[in-house]
């Protein structure tokens, strides 16, 4: 609203010339296929006291302009002085397949890859869609983008099943390699409320595609939760058919069905 701009503007204009912070530390973008838990990572680091989360997907990386980028960059700059935060992170899912225009524009830039299980990410797109097979060509094709930058330096990546089973050891991961140390605060990001993608935050009656954001905007203020093993809703004619489109990168990431099941055995013997 024009009231909230103003307000940006004129904490900005104080903290940047009476407070003097400055932004420092390489911008930041979290990035995955959607449904693999980007919007849970961007709440834990917003609890952080290094960086300011821009709570709007901003697609500043789907425009190859590279004045755009960088006004879009500078916009972000001052939304974290005027927050009273030296560093922000940027989080849209599909930026996946423009993590080259990203390290083009900003070469300093870290990204950070969130990945899940494909047969969990079929799962539920198919409750936003109605198709898991849609979904699992989705997580396939957006993933093996993603994989190209596997090795750079200024990449890193985590999992999902990480983050939920083994938090601070994960977050702490994340924090060093973007230099930072771990803040126990973090934990609970959930006790600040947001409203990112909705008024509301309440949980909708169902995740589809009407409901979506405000499925989202619930998901974010709760307390971490454990999404894994939602492919088990499925039939096993859906499981077949995801698990052919996909199989190759479910296997080498340690997702396939067989996997799974041999881990299951090991923990009941």
């Amino acid at each position: 609203s024009k009231l909230q701009q103003i307000w940006r503007a004129r904490q900005y204009l104080l903290n940047k010339h009476v407070r003097r912070i400055k932004t420092a530390g390489a911008p930041t973008f979290i990035v995955g296929c959607g449904h693999s838990g980007t919007s849970l990572l961007l709440a834990a680091m917003s609890a952080h006291s290094q960086f300011l989360a821009i709570p709007e997907e901003s697609g500043i990386a789907r425009n190859p302009d590279p004045a755009k980028f960088k006004e879009k960059m500078e916009a972000f700059n001052r939304q974290a002085i005027a927050a009273g935060k030296p560093r922000w992170v940027e989080k849209t899912p599909n930026h996946i397949l423009h993590i080259e225009t990203i390290l083009n524009n900003a070469p300093e830039a870290k990204v950070i890859i969130i990945l899940r299980n494909g047969l969990d990410v079929a799962t539920s797109i198919k409750a936003r869609t109605g198709s898991a097979a849609e979904g699992a060509q989705r997580w396939l094709s957006e993933n093996l983008e993603g994989k190209r930058f596997w090795e750079h330096p200024n990449v890193t990546r985590i999992k999902y099943e990480d983050l939920v089973t083994d938090f601070d050891a994960t977050m702490e991961q994340v924090f060093n390699f973007l230099g930072e140390k771990f803040e126990p605060q973090v934990r609970d990001y959930h006790s600040t409320e947001r409203k990112w993608y909705s008024d509301r935050i309440s949980k909708p009656r169902n995740a589809g595609q009407s409901r979506h954001n405000q499925y989202r905007n619930w998901q974010i203020n709760q307390p971490l939760f454990d999404g894994r093993n939602k492919w088990k809703t499925l039939s096993e004619d859906e499981l077949s058919e995801v698990e052919h489109i996909a199989a190759p990168l479910l296997e080498e990431l340690g997702y396939s069905r067989s996997e799974d099941d041999a881990a299951s055995s090991n923990q009941n013997s």
